[in-house]
């Protein structure tokens, strides 16, 4: 199977510090992986630099089989925009934008036509179906998250790219916005880079990798399961779990 996602050799130094030395990665369609490791790593940083929001100092990035280093600015971020979907910590919603608004920016932003009823279907699949038009401020910090999932997966993303999803959330809502990810990667058929702390979170990937001196190498981490994602089934009862 092609590679959906290779990094090859990027090397990241901001002034004389040096992030990432020559890392390699490769990422293929359907398949999970967790980063791992300590704050200041450098695991954001090839986060920004696989979704193309960062450019390495050396090495290659090769998403969908396109080396994206022969890309205009403006070619990049219409690739990110077209083929990549995130997820932070901090949900960044616009505060005077309504859920559904916040849902179908990539698209506007992508100079595409909204597709509303993509958006509301989305919305209605993390159980917020019933608060299409309540403002960021009106909602838990639970449900902005899942609001920020739903716009993620706006523009149907070969990659969905999170960086620590779960991080600002408590343990009982952590766990239903990891239930919630893993069900909707199922869904979408989406490949997964996943920056976490979330011991938990990592185990549910095919693969965890923790960032090492500006490299990566395999975690002691164990995966759920051998093959792939362990995934939260596919009910009303568990997407539509009300988040405090």
């Amino acid at each position: 199977m092609a590679n959906l996602l290779a990094l090859e050799g990027i090397t990241r130094h901001f002034g004389e510090t040096q992030i990432l030395s020559g890392v390699d990665l490769t990422l293929q369609p359907g398949e999970a992986v967790a980063i791992v490791g300590p704050s200041g790593s450098g695991k954001s940083t090839l986060l920004h630099v696989a979704g193309l929001l960062d450019v390495p100092n050396h090495g290659r990035v090769v998403l969908n089989g396109q080396d994206t280093a022969r890309l205009s600015d403006d070619a990049r971020a219409q690739r990110r925009n077209q083929t990549c979907g995130f997820v932070y910590q901090f949900h960044h919603l616009l505060r005077e934008f309504t859920a559904l608004e916040n849902v179908v920016l990539p698209a506007s932003i992508g100079g595409q036509q909204p597709d509303l009823a993509r958006a509301k279907n989305l919305l209605a699949a993390v159980g917020l179906g019933h608060r299409l038009h309540h403002l960021p401020t009106q909602l838990s910090g639970g449900e902005q998250q899942r609001v920020a999932i739903a716009r993620a997966l706006m523009n149907r993303p070969a990659l969905l790219l999170a960086d620590e999803p779960t991080g600002n959330l408590d343990p009982h809502t952590a766990e239903a916005v990891t239930d919630l990810l893993f069900q909707l990667i199922a869904q979408e058929g989406m490949a997964a880079l996943i920056v976490t702390h979330n011991p938990a979170l990592a185990a549910r990937c095919h693969r965890v990798l923790t960032m090492q001196e500006g490299h990566l190498v395999p975690s002691v981490v164990k995966p759920a399961t051998g093959k792939k994602p362990r995934v939260a089934a596919a009910k009303k009862s568990t997407v539509h779990r009300r988040q405090s």
